[in-house]
């Protein structure tokens, strides 16, 4: 099984287990090793599902001892295997994101002085100013996010950040910690670290810096800018001026910015060179070779699209319970709806990120209710997938469907059909939800199977559009056929929808309305369903494919990846693409299966603007 000389580790840290999967120089995948923390640590530390749950006040933590344990824990299962440890030449891997360490100041000495006798845990337990990390589930910062929005407002905080304020990211949970919750902790704290270069921290044996990509996820980077932003250092710090009296010319706002960047030190810029050689407590206690690297860690969902050949402009669509769009662009383009991070891997790039809330749940409901029409008794999608594959093109119905409160657009849960007007007017269709005949001479039941695939798809188009437009300067542009008939197509649009169109705020503008992906990408479980991809397929009508995915462990593995293509770059003293590295695995085995598609594109122009005006009268809360 370990035949090369050459072994890579990929780590993932999630909330509820900590798994290594171990690759060769061919990209291979040999091993998976994990450990489960509630099968191992329930009882030590008193955790359901990975973390510690306040009701009251919406607090979800994780132990951080226990993810010390974890990985003395899967090395040990390792050595009981007898795995080659000394063969392992590089180390990377993913965490879950936004969660953040607190240092103490004992944990310089306590880390060089590892004794591989001991435990980790044992020997760091005084390591650590705070003993619990925030999980990326955490909704304790709700004060936070009014600050941080009120103060800097939304879009400008997007703007600067790539992102709104959300309860997860580390900058409203330092403040938190530093103002209310525990401030004799925060200025307890030594050095902060997302749990990326946490893991990595532990690995060398020495604290390191938070890893580029992985640190805009903090509302505390200035994506743009590539540095911190001193205003959001105050506002987390609590020495803002507005919000906490401090004068700018009083030393303390200065000392409580220059205290936090001490606390949180240097971004490690992307960088295929390594951090440092593992830490001599794992040579001693497990083998490792004195020479194994350890190359920067970064973020669960960066980690992700490592695992694949994605080139600028693809599009990643995980279709689960929720739906994730994962986008490579060249464009900061970036919106209060959606993430924008810098690429782990590709310089002067990034990965934009749109995170639906209703995803597979409200494609199921109307499933159900066209099996019970039908008396179709299971939970079969044949019906559904019948009536889907007749919906050829746009047919001036559109629907949204919402059966839980939207994060994009941010609206409640709702219901809401239209039919468009050959004049362009929007007729609003109520129809009783309870009745599976829907009896009304504008929507049926039997609409509402294109339609809900039709909106989610578009709304997807609507959002990514921004990210791709003039980028044809990158390595995968993408060429536009009849640009003169693009440009009457677009002027009928903005004609028949009475002036522009806007989503989430933002003009559209016509390179964001014709923009089309390189290529797409489907995982999940509604990636299962070719008849729900294949309509998806027919919208989006990337240039160059789509393509069904089976990949599994893709956190683990684009750190493997990204380990493996460190090695070689450095290796080689130069950068590698690493697109073209990775290609050389999905040139020969069988993960990417391209799929054909009826390409409706250009049909679907109507449907961008119903969509459009209808998120514009949404209910919200």
């Amino acid at each position: 099984m370990y035949d090369s000389d050459s072994l890579y580790l990929g780590f993932d840290l999630s909330t509820q287990q900590l798994k290594i999967i171990v690759t060769d120089e061919k990209l291979a995948a040999l091993n998976t090793f994990n450990i489960e923390f509630d099968v191992e640590y329930k009882e030590k530390y008193g955790i359901k599902k990975g973390v510690i749950v306040n009701e009251e006040d919406g607090t979800i933590i994780s132990p951080v001892l226990m993810w010390l344990d974890a990985i003395d824990d899967v090395f040990n299962k390792m050595k009981q295997e007898s795995f080659p440890f000394e063969k392992v030449v590089g180390i990377s891997g993913s965490c879950q994101q936004h969660g953040s360490v607190y240092w103490s100041s004992s944990a310089k000495d306590l880390l060089n002085g590892l004794d591989d006798q001991q435990s980790l845990s044992e020997q760091l337990k005084h390591a650590f100013a705070v003993d619990f990390s925030p999980n990326w589930q955490d909704h304790s910062t709700g004060k936070e996010i009014k600050d941080f929005e009120d103060l800097i407002g939304t879009e400008e905080l997007a703007r600067r950040t790539g992102s709104r304020a959300h309860y997860r990211f580390t900058g409203l949970q330092i403040r938190k910690l530093a103002t209310r919750a525990n401030p004799e902790k925060y200025n307890a704290t030594w050095r902060i670290s997302l749990v990326s270069s946490f893991v990595a921290s532990v690995l060398l044996g020495k604290v390191t810096e938070i890893e580029q990509a992985d640190g805009c996820g903090m509302n505390l980077y200035d994506v743009s800018k590539q540095a911190y932003d001193d205003e959001l250092l105050a506002l987390a710090a609590g020495v803002h001026p507005k919000l906490d009296g401090v004068d700018v010319n009083d030393p303390k706002y200065k000392k409580g910015i220059e205290d936090l960047k001490a606390k949180l030190g240097e971004i490690n810029p992307i960088s295929y060179k390594n951090i440092g050689n593992i830490s001599p407590y794992f040579t001693r206690k497990y083998n490792f070779h004195p020479e194994c690297k350890i190359y920067s860690f970064t973020g669960d969902n960066l980690a992700t699209i490592l695992a694949l050949p994605l080139l600028p402009n693809d599009y990643l669509l995980s279709l689960g319970t929720s739906t994730t769009v994962l986008i490579i662009t060249k464009i900061y383009n970036p919106s209060s709806q959606y993430h924008l991070f810098l690429h782990p891997t590709i310089p002067d790039h990034y990965m934009g990120m749109i995170c639906y809330c209703n995803g597979s749940l409200a494609r199921e409901k109307i499933r159900d209710k066209i099996n019970e029409k039908y008396n179709v008794k299971d939970k079969s999608w044949d019906k559904f997938n019948e009536i889907l594959e007749n919906c050829h093109g746009f047919h001036s119905k559109l629907g949204i469907y919402f059966p839980l409160g939207e994060i994009v657009p941010n609206a409640s849960a709702q219901t809401k059909r239209c039919v468009l007007g050959e004049n362009g007017e929007i007729i609003d269709v109520q129809i009783n939800e309870k009745d599976t005949e829907q009896a009304n001479n504008n929507f049926s039941i039997e609409d509402d199977v294109g339609s809900i695939i039709e909106s989610q798809t578009l709304s997807c188009r609507l959002r990514a559009g921004p990210m791709l437009s003039k980028s044809t300067d990158s390595k995968s542009p993408t060429p536009q056929p009849n640009g003169d008939n693009l440009h009457q197509k677009y002027k009928q649009l903005v004609s028949k929808f009475k002036g522009e169109l806007y989503t989430d705020g933002k003009q559209q503008t016509f390179e964001s309305v014709t923009a089309r992906p390189n290529r797409c990408y489907y995982v999940g479980g509604g990636a299962n369903n070719q008849s729900i991809i294949r309509k998806m397929g027919s919208i989006l009508a990337p240039t160059n494919g789509n393509y069904k995915v089976e990949i599994s462990n893709a956190c683990a593995l684009g750190g493997a990846y990204k380990a493996s293509w460190s090695h070689e770059c450095e290796d080689n003293n130069k950068l590698i693409g690493y697109d073209k590295y990775i290609n050389r695995l999905f040139e020969t085995n069988d993960d990417l299966d391209k799929f054909d598609v009826e390409d409706k594109w250009d049909e679907y122009f109507d449907g961008l603007g119903l969509l459009a005006r209808m998120e514009d009268n949404l209910k919200h809360d």
